[in-house]
């Protein structure tokens, strides 16, 4: 009788080890990827920290003029803490561009206000480059070293993160505009005209910037009627 009753009943007992294993492995497997969440979520916030105390010398300073020592000195870390979370100089500017944008994302909800004239929503998309304020202005010099690693010697991330930025404005002005033409003309052209502001000899960006805006806007009405 003993041995018919395990003859029929060790599929079930192989079954429960099998499932108390399962049980057993999951349960540390949950804890690991918790333990791993926790462990990624400190460290990005000790990079965004990293690079945020470096912004003040990186908005004062080309960062191609800066060396990491001086960096991580800035940090006040070592020289080794800063290749544990960064890859490069670059790759710091990428962090506080990153930064910059949630901020910007956080505001752009604001242009879905309706009490907001067409013109008046395309500024405030664009108030990096034509607002003067001085936190404004200082957060402009980061975007403009963004752009020159994206022209020069960006990462394949950092590229990819500037075409979703572009597409995103690009989206947002079609939304305003209901044009996509223009809205991506646009967008090019006031990228390209901050690029110039920097080599260009008293190229006053915030004036052709908004005069532009207005002849676009102009162009748009006519086609309309």
């Amino acid at each position: 009788m003993c041995i018919i009753y395990w003859k029929f009943s060790w599929p079930a007992v192989i079954f429960y080890y099998y499932l108390r294993f399962f049980i057993y492995n999951s349960n540390n497997w949950l804890r690991v990827k918790r333990r791993f969440i926790i462990i990624s979520s400190k460290k990005l916030l000790k990079r965004k920290a990293i690079a945020q105390s470096c912004s003040t010398l990186l908005q004062e300073n080309q960062y191609y003029n800066i060396s990491i020592s001086k960096l991580a000195s800035t940090a006040g870390i070592g020289k080794g803490t800063i290749y544990e979370y960064f890859e490069n100089k670059e790759d710091i500017v990428f962090e506080l561009m990153t930064c910059l944008q949630e901020t910007y994302d956080e505001k752009l909800e604001l242009l879905l206000n309706d009490n907001y004239t067409i013109v008046e929503k395309i500024n405030f998309l664009f108030m990096l480059f034509i607002n003067d304020d001085e936190i404004i202005t200082k957060q402009r010099e980061i975007y403009k070293q963004f752009l020159v690693i994206c022209l020069s010697t960006a990462s394949v991330k950092m590229k990819e993160y500037n075409s979703n930025v572009r597409d995103k404005y690009i989206n947002i002005l079609d939304s305003i505009i209901s044009d996509k033409l223009i809205a991506t003309t646009m967008y090019d052209s006031i990228i390209a005209m901050f690029i110039n502001s920097n080599t260009l000899m008293n190229y006053n960006l915030k004036k052709n910037i908004q005069e532009y805006i207005i002849e676009q806007i102009n162009k748009i009405n006519k086609k309309e009627k």
